[in-house]
């Protein structure tokens, strides 16, 4: 027989520095797991959606729209805001995946550990940074609205009322970042259906960009709403123009209320319009931006052809 030598192989052992490193590093991408889950499960609809799914399995787009009874937009946000928890078939019905179901599991069992005292549950964010949010982006608002369009389409038909005839007034219009006077030989009516214009203008542009890039159908009349209620700071200069006529005090169109005021306001514009395309398309607010960006490039587009035309 042939002997058989055997070598002995050197195990390496990891030191306890080592062992505590590998598990306080799975320790906090749980952490971090957990936290985003708690994050997509934030709102009762969404909580609603997983029951649903982790109750019958599946379940297609109209199934769910009628059961969680609300707007086309916000479902396809709250779809979008469960991605990676949830996840849509090749027949097109939506089922939880297998990450979701770990995940929800785990969150039960946090759950429980909060409700026993043996952790502490995710701090929520303050209530300055909520106002901040809420006045910048209007979420709140724009979701409420877009639960029954029809019946705030008259007070987004005031509003847009409101602005034509500021502009009638006070012979202002805001175009893009500034507030553009007309030449002498303009009409002052039409000057007054310019704001009006300019809100179904940029309705359509908004949602011809929705469909048209991110095929998102639905919730026009929830954006045709709030895209109004979006315009009202472009109401701010010549609402403060036409109050300065009534009590007889000189405003300079070169004052920094013409001047600065205008662009702080347009900022604020494409925030809130911004949201509205995300709450009535249930888009992500990255997306949005797309959409805010060609409504910007457009109005541009506008502005240089009406100047070329020579009606201001």
């Amino acid at each position: 027989m042939v002997p058989i030598r055997i070598t002995p192989t050197k195990v390496a052992i990891p030191t306890s520095r080592e062992i505590s490193t590998t598990v306080g590093f799975a320790m906090s991408k749980n952490d971090d797991s957990m936290t985003r889950v708690y994050s997509a499960l934030s709102t009762p609809i969404r909580r609603e959606i997983v029951d649903i799914l982790r109750t019958r399995g599946k379940a297609g787009f109209k199934e769910l729209h009628e059961n969680v009874k609300t707007s086309v937009g916000a479902l396809y946000h709250h779809l979008d805001a469960l991605e990676g928890i949830v996840a849509q078939g090749s027949d097109k019905k939506y089922v939880l995946t297998e990450t979701g179901r770990a995940a929800i599991e785990a969150l039960s069992v946090t759950e429980e550990k909060i409700a026993t005292g043996i952790t502490s549950p995710i701090t929520k964010e303050t209530r300055l940074s909520f106002i901040a949010k809420e006045t910048m982006f209007g979420r709140s608002i724009f979701q409420y609205l877009s639960q029954e369009p029809l019946r705030s389409l008259p007070i987004a038909i005031l509003i847009v009322t409101l602005g034509g005839w500021l502009s009638f007034q006070t012979n202002l219009e805001p175009l893009l970042l500034f507030y553009i006077s007309p030449s002498s030989g303009f009409n002052r009516t039409w000057l007054a259906l310019l704001f009006p214009a300019g809100w179904l203008a940029t309705f359509a542009i908004a949602d011809l960009l929705s469909v048209g890039v991110f095929k998102r159908r639905g919730g026009d009349l929830a954006l045709l709403t709030t895209t109004a209620f979006a315009m009202l700071p472009l109401l701010i200069v010549p609402g403060t123009f036409a109050l300065a006529e009534l009590a007889s005090l000189p405003v300079r169109n070169e004052s920094t209320l013409v001047v600065l005021l205008p662009i702080i306001l347009q900022v604020w514009v494409i925030c809130l319009l911004s949201s509205a395309v995300s709450v009535s398309k249930g888009l992500k607010m990255e997306r949005t931006a797309v959409v805010s960006l060609g409504v910007i490039y457009l109005n541009i587009l506008a502005l240089v052809a009406l100047l070329e035309l020579g009606f201001f």
